[in-house]
């Protein structure tokens, strides 16, 4: 078991009753596919640390790898990424959801120098799946932004 579980274990179930919180706020309706996202994330965070506690009884070494888990760290890559999110939220504000997505997709993609063929692919792939599962089959209204609130 290495050290650095305890943590990712601790942050996954803070982050997940965070958002039962607020899931259990929306209407009945609406709350099956995200109770069902937190139940599966829930699910497996329990088995991952009750797999990780397995192998500390079997083994009874601790790893110490908090040091090595950010030997590759790159902090343009991750706070440019960062300033994105931050912008895809004014963007779903101000200009709704799918257009904001694109544009959040294809400038991070582009900062990150994935190559154009799949910048196209991705988005359009990620709209039509947006679409076809939260539009079309969820029937969830996403935001379409204030410049085109009517």
């Amino acid at each position: 078991m290495k050290k650095s579980d305890i943590g990712l274990v601790l942050f996954l179930y803070a982050v997940s009753f965070f958002f039962l919180k607020f899931t259990l706020d929306l209407p009945e309706e609406a709350q099956a596919y995200p109770l069902f996202l937190i139940v599966m994330l829930l699910g497996l965070t329990t088995l991952y640390i009750a797999l990780q506690l397995i192998k500390y009884a079997r083994t009874k070494t601790l790893i110490n790898d908090l040091k090595d888990s950010f030997s590759g760290f790159k902090p343009v890559q991750f706070f440019g990424v960062l300033a994105a999110c931050i912008t895809f939220l004014a963007l779903i504000y101000w200009v709704g959801y799918f257009i904001g997505a694109a544009i959040f997709l294809i400038g991070t993609m582009l900062f990150l120098r994935v190559k154009p063929l799949f910048i196209v692919l991705a988005t359009i792939v990620m709209m039509l799946l947006v679409y076809i599962v939260f539009s079309w089959f969820l029937k969830v209204p996403l935001p379409v932004g204030e410049l085109f609130a009517a």
